[in-house]
């Protein structure tokens, strides 16, 4: 048997799974729990690798730990990595803080933050993608047939999120006050004000120069002021064109009159005579 050697992502031999041993290469894979199978002792390295990369494929590793991966069978699935034992959301790359479920994954050693979702199927659809985006391996995957199209933004769900005063980011304290707060990676208290009002304008103030969308804000343009603005546009528009229209009769009826009238014709002395016997 081979000693445990240290964990590194390819042996001394510059492949998966192959060592070198006198003349000899051998093959060996991990089959979980610390434990090593030893497959078999090759006299070339092409030999000790392919025999690697068949068992690895029968054990289902992932694309990114076969030697020739471009060789995997057509339709080849890996197995989908196991989740810790401590994760209690059912998701990989998923966690719940209070209300909200927050998503981090690990790039090149680094836990990065992706960000805080309302539903544990958005901030798992979010890990997924930044996988993706990492070029990890789809083992790591929620769903693995789902398709993304990583060019476009991930939607997610809106939902209206009002407080007992009514207004988004205002509760009332005991004093009979009104406290406006926002969540900007943490929550942030804006302020206390004597009306409700007053604190739902704060709370949309801060909300602008934190760039959120127009939809969190407790005022937004509504649907009655957009159409009556786009109706003082047609208005606009119409007389727009009305002034148009009687500029251009104006116009005609001015050249109609600057018109001359055609001479009478006058008559000769013969042409007289012939009209008057006719």
């Amino acid at each position: 048997m081979l000693t445990k050697r240290k964990k590194i992502s390819k042996s001394m031999s510059g492949f998966f799974g192959v060592y070198v041993s006198g003349n000899k290469f051998e093959a060996q894979i991990s089959i979980g729990n610390g434990k090593q199978k030893s497959i078999g002792s090759f006299a070339t390295v092409e030999q000790a690798t392919k025999a690697y990369d068949t068992e690895a494929i029968r054990l289902r590793k992932p694309l990114s730990k076969l030697n020739y991966p471009e060789k995997a069978p057509v339709g080849y699935t890996p197995m989908q990595q196991p989740l810790m034992a401590t994760n209690t959301v059912g998701y990989r790359g998923v966690y719940k803080v209070e209300k909200k479920f927050r998503t981090q994954i690990r790039i090149g050693g680094k836990r990065t933050s992706i960000g805080s979702f309302d539903t544990v199927e958005e901030a798992a659809i979010a890990f997924d993608r930044a996988v993706l985006k990492a070029n990890q391996s789809t083992t790591l995957l929620n769903f693995p047939g789902m398709v993304h199209n990583l060019d476009v933004e991930q939607k997610r769900k809106k939902r209206k999120v009002r407080s007992t005063t009514g207004y988004r980011g205002v509760s009332k304290v005991p004093c009979g006050r009104f406290r406006a707060s926002i969540y900007d990676g943490k929550q942030i208290g804006i302020g206390t004000f004597d009306t409700a009002l007053s604190a739902a304008l704060a709370y949309d103030q801060a909300a602008i120069k934190r760039g959120k969308k127009t939809h969190t804000l407790n005022f937004p343009m509504d649907q009655k002021e957009k159409k009556e603005k786009k109706k003082q546009t047609n208005q606009k528009k119409q007389k727009k064109q009305k002034k148009q229209k009687e500029k251009k009769e104006k116009k005609e009826k001015m050249e109609k009159k600057t018109q001359k009238k055609p001479k009478k014709k006058i008559l000769t002395m013969q042409e007289y005579k012939e009209m008057l016997q006719a």
